[in-house]
């Protein structure tokens, strides 16, 4: 499977596959898998907009295919059990580099309308269309701004 231009071949086959580890396919295969999705894309975007996002990616996936070549193989050929290993290391030793690749996966997967529904959610947008939310509860409201309605004034007129 190719990636988008910012990556090579391998450091596509190499991110895909780890984004399936990250969110694996349901049991039965009908929710699929990030890297299968191709959330890829997502993390390239994310990474074209932010040059420091970049150079953290590639450093992670760096990282990572070093961790699957002491455990004997590409993180591809792995076994689940490895390629799991393969990730609590990263977690462990580039805290920074996890952090980051596990957030832009879960926003990459879980904002697709094809995957929202498999959730119970609507396939409508997040934004700017959104979700209907409650009205505000102006009882609710008027308790939450009371303390602040109680202060003396804190800044200066004009």
């Amino acid at each position: 499977m190719s990636g988008p231009a910012i990556w090579s071949e391998a450091e596509a086959r190499l991110l895909n596959a780890l984004l399936d580890e990250i969110v694996p396919a349901s049991a039965d295969g009908r929710v699929p898998a990030a890297g299968a999705l191709g959330v890829a894309e997502h993390l390239a975007s994310s990474a074209e907009d932010d040059p420091a996002l970049a150079a953290l990616f590639r450093e992670g996936l760096a990282h990572a295919a070093r961790l699957a070549e002491e455990r004997g193989a590409a993180f591809e050929a792995l076994d689940a059990a490895k390629r799991i290993g393969v990730l609590e290391a990263l977690e462990r030793e580039a805290p920074e580099v996890f952090t980051a690749l596990l957030r832009h996966t879960y926003m990459g997967y879980y904002s697709r309308a094809d995957v929202r529904p498999h959730f119970g959610l609507s396939d409508r947008p997040t934004q700017p269309e959104g979700y209907e939310l409650p009205e505000d509860d102006p009882d609710e409201l008027a308790d939450m701004l009371a303390p602040v309605r109680a202060r003396s004034r804190c800044y200066r007129p004009t």
